[in-house]
């Protein structure tokens, strides 16, 4: 990988590659045009010589006949230092770029709600995220699209809140019908951890459980997700138990 062999070349250079990648700079663009610049120049020099070599054997023969080029050690240096110049300049400002979008990508603008309270809008991916706190005092992650809760979010989040017992109730019996992926266990309890509202209106709640024993699952990588999703009306639409991704 270039990143990796221009890491390498920092370390001999004692340079700060924690620095030269945290940000774009006119510096690390240097840097890493020097490294490509060297890595194109190492890694093709060898075949280049060898089919100047080649080329060579091949004029003193009678047959057949090759075109007149003039393949000089010079003319093939100057296209090994062409192609590292170019393929250079290509990885240092697809690194810069890189570094941009990865910097946009970490973007948080502080804001306060009312009712919402304080907030985090992530200007790249245009949604704002929260910890507001729950009727039971426990803070639950809080994400929709926008650049901050809009007048119809904050209304159904503080309904949600308002009704939030009766709405628990009825995604816990639902998930806990008959048949559920926990049904085996003596005891279980639900609670919501995650919480997102949809640009549709819906409110989409993610839980976490307990259960006892507390070792019902022989690994996380089979622990089921528990789900339930809300209308804009706030009337149960669905619960749903996930599978574990991958």
């Amino acid at each position: 990988m270039p990143f990796k062999t221009a890491t390498k070349v920092m370390k001999i250079l004692n340079y700060n590659t924690a620095q030269a990648f945290a940000q774009p700079s006119v510096q690390g663009w240097l840097v890493v045009f020097v490294c490509g610049f060297l890595a194109v120049c190492l890694i093709g020099l060898l075949p280049c010589i060898a089919v100047w070599l080649i080329v060579k054997v091949l004029r003193r023969l009678p047959e057949p006949p090759l075109p007149d080029w003039d393949v000089t050690v010079l003319s093939t240096a100057s296209i090994v230092l062409q192609v590292a110049s170019v393929f250079g300049a290509l990885l240092a400002t697809v690194m810069v770029l890189d570094l941009m979008r990865r910097r946009r990508q970490t973007v948080r603008v502080p804001g306060h709600h009312p009712i919402i309270g304080d907030y985090e809008h992530s200007v790249f991916y245009k949604t704002w995220h929260a910890e507001p706190v729950l009727p039971t005092g426990k803070p639950v992650r809080l994400s929709a699209s926008g650049s901050g809760p809009s007048e119809t979010q904050a209304a159904l989040w503080q309904q949600f809140t308002t009704r939030y017992e009766e709405l628990l109730a009825s995604a816990t019996r639902s998930l806990l019908a008959e048949g559920h992926p926990l049904a085996g266990c003596e005891s279980l309890t639900l609670a919501p951890n995650a919480i997102t509202l949809t640009q549709d209106g819906q409110m989409h709640l993610s839980f976490e459980f307990a259960t006892v024993p507390e070792n019902f699952w022989e690994s996380e990588a089979d622990q089921p997700y528990p789900t339930a999703i809300f209308t804009p009306a706030l009337e149960l639409m669905r619960t749903e138990w996930l599978k574990p991704y991958g």
